[in-house]
């Protein structure tokens, strides 16, 4: 590994003469040309020099990952609510309820912050489709957010996304999005976050404050899924021509509910990943109920409180079981883990149209079991905070926080070869996957009480694939991911496993994309963001980032659209080398990439393409299959071959 600075710094000037390779300060990295092996991680067990703590509000409440309000307890605060909203209702902005959630921190463990949110939302009070005026209003006047200084504020965007309905619960719907941003307090890049653990009194310190910087996160982007001041009209049909702002509702379908149009007003600040994850902070050695203020340097005298307990290891139920099979307290982490059954045919290959098992081994960075019982908690008892912290969708966090990252799902997918991106969603993928999506792996339902049949089911750990007769030889990938909350540790793995179909001699991804880890290193590397997958496997991304939903993104529209956004990335945006590895990988023309960086290329001329996930032209076809077929982007720094 190369460790020295000056070495570093002149190894990437020859890889890649433009970039700046010291893009985020990160330390303990390798600099390697291509997609990249894998480099330093330190976030994966309880062995890591500090654990990733994750805060969040909601309304004025502390909440926990599975949507639970956080309640003060026996702590004296007057600046805490009383009741809070109710995560489970159809509007928590409205419903409040007495708080029963826990914030724990275990006694005498190291954390950094690694994430911070804080939302203030209300719905269905601003519902002027042209008028924007008294959303702003409320934003720069009303919220919790009142007291920032909001000049400049602008609107910087309006645009349209695609959702697929889950079927007994809700329609293939559009929502429209209307961002604003530019305001002076987001512009601010010196500000500072003074984290503190206080006495049950609420004024008595624990511990000496640390100070984060802005500087010590790596992103905050809206189009990232954090921080977004918006309007947002949800839950309807597409504008029928072009400039139409009239609310088009969803028609009443037999046996489907109503969906009625939303519209939501959020301010939300978000920051995630740490740069400095060696700033880190211990957790009292002092057990029982305590307080943890954050000061936001912006809002001086008006700090965010987290009600908190610190737990000893002897406070936590020990609900995970070790090699010899003993019940044991978990430890943190998750590592999600596959066994493959043994091919039938003896040469240490499956063939096509061969069905295999699949069996999830659910471990904690420690490697200690998780599902003692083998099956996989009920959506009940995630909520409940009994699924030794494995976290599901909720109501709350995907509909209220806008998070979509808490599917534990896995899939199958090859011959690693022919994993390119395709045009249709709806079209033949050029790759055979397990499913035309990810697979879940509990129902999109499970943490829904209106569902009681489901809510309270418990999910099997064995899976059966199917391959088809006609399976092209090669290696396939099978990916697993999950996530998991446990005494303050928001943490995401998938793992990738690899079996052979038709042929005992590997095969390996197109690379055509990559270069990730000159800027993903270290801390940062892509290990320890997202989905917690490596580097070397982000050619498989696609096979979850395939659907014609927006709201889970494409992967090549998502993936443009944040760095084109992102100051972090300070790399030419019209020079396509350096991600793309091979000039076919990057002749990709589409309205939806081409619109990360040119919005309105052509004005209205193909206004219904863009509201079409079907047939040639669509809103993600390849442009170069029908007028760009000749032209290639211009103005665009392309790969040679």
């Amino acid at each position: 590994m190369i460790r020295s600075t000056f070495v570093r710094s002149v190894l990437c000037a020859l890889l890649v003469p433009t970039l700046s390779c010291n893009l985020l300060d990160v330390n303990d990295n390798e600099d390697v040309s291509g997609r990249g092996a894998r480099v330093f991680d330190p976030y994966q067990s309880s062995a890591s020099g500090a654990i990733r703590l994750s805060l969040q509000q909601f309304n004025g409440c502390a909440i926990l990952p599975n949507g639970s309000a956080v309640s003060k307890g026996t702590l004296d605060l007057p600046g805490y609510p009383d009741l809070c909203p109710d995560m489970a209702a159809a509007d928590p902005t409205s419903a409040r309820t007495a708080p029963t959630g826990t914030l724990r921190l275990l006694v005498g463990t190291r954390y950094f912050l690694n994430q911070l949110s804080l939302s203030e939302i209300v719905l269905n009070k601003h519902t002027s489709t042209t008028d924007f005026t008294d959303a702003v209003r409320w934003m720069k006047n009303e919220s919790r957010f009142r007291n920032l200084d909001w000049g400049d504020l602008g609107k910087v965007s309006d645009t349209w996304t695609f959702s697929t309905g889950i079927e007994g619960f809700s329609q293939d719907a559009w929502t429209r999005e209307v961002l604003f941003d530019n305001a002076r307090w987001r512009r601010v890049t010196d500000d500072t976050f003074t984290v503190e653990i206080l006495d049950a009194d609420g004024e008595t310190p624990r511990m000496t404050p640390v100070v984060y910087s802005r500087a010590d996160f790596l992103g905050d982007s809206a189009f990232a899924g954090h921080s977004r001041l918006a309007w947002r009209l949800e839950t309807v049909q597409a504008p029928q021509f072009p400039g139409d702002t009239a609310v088009h509702p969803l028609p009443v379908l037999t046996g489907q509910p109503a969906s009625p149009p939303a519209f939501r007003t959020m301010v939300k600040m978000e920051m995630v990943g740490s740069a400095n994850p060696f700033k880190s902070f211990e957790a009292p050695f002092i057990p029982g109920p305590a307080l943890l203020k954050l000061t936001w340097s912006q809002l001086p005298d008006e700090p965010f409180l987290f009600p908190i307990e610190l737990v000893t290891p002897e406070g936590v139920a020990p609900t995970c079981t070790n090699a010899e099979g003993q019940p044991v307290v978990c430890g943190f982490g998750v590592d999600p883990r596959f066994k493959f059954s043994t091919p039938s045919n003896g040469k240490g290959f499956y063939e096509p149209g061969e069905s295999f098992r699949l069996f999830l081994d659910m471990r904690d960075g420690d490697g200690n079991q998780m599902l003692p019982d083998g099956v996989l908690p009920s959506g009940k008892d995630m909520l409940a905070d009994k699924s030794n912290g494995l976290l599901y969708p909720t109501q709350a966090t995907y509909f209220s926080l806008l998070e979509r990252d808490s599917v534990p799902g896995y899939i199958v997918a090859g011959p690693l070869q022919n994993l390119k991106v395709r045009s249709d969603p709806q079209a033949k993928a050029p790759y055979w996957s397990a499913d035309a999506e990810s697979i879940g792996l509990v129902d999109e339902l499970a943490t829904l009480s209106a569902f009681p049949g489901v809510f309270s089911s418990t999910w099997t750990t064995r899976y059966t694939v199917d391959l088809p007769k006609d399976a092209e030889p090669g290696t396939y990938v099978a990916l697993v991911k999950s996530h998991r909350y446990f005494l303050g540790e928001r943490t995401a793995k998938t793992n990738a496993y690899f079996l052979q179909v038709g042929q005992a001699e590997p095969t390996t991804y197109p690379n055509a994309v990559g270069n990730c880890q000159l800027c993903h290193r270290g801390v940062l590397s892509l290990d320890n963001l997202r989905h917690g997958l490596g580097v070397d496997h982000v050619e498989a991304c696609k096979t979850c980032h395939q659907r014609d939903s927006d709201l889970v993104s494409r992967f090549q529209q998502g993936i443009h659209q944040l760095h084109n956004a992102s100051p972090r990335f300070t790399q030419n945006k019209a020079d396509c080398t350096v991600c793309h590895l091979t000039r076919e990988s990057a002749v990709r023309p589409s309205h939806n990439v081409c619109a990360t960086c040119h919005p309105s290329v052509h004005g209205d001329e193909y206004f219904s393409t863009q509201f079409s996930a079907k047939g040639e032209p669509n809103r993600f076809g390849n442009c170069a299959q029908t007028c760009h077929a000749q032209t290639t982007p211009r103005g665009h720094i392309l790969p040679e071959n």
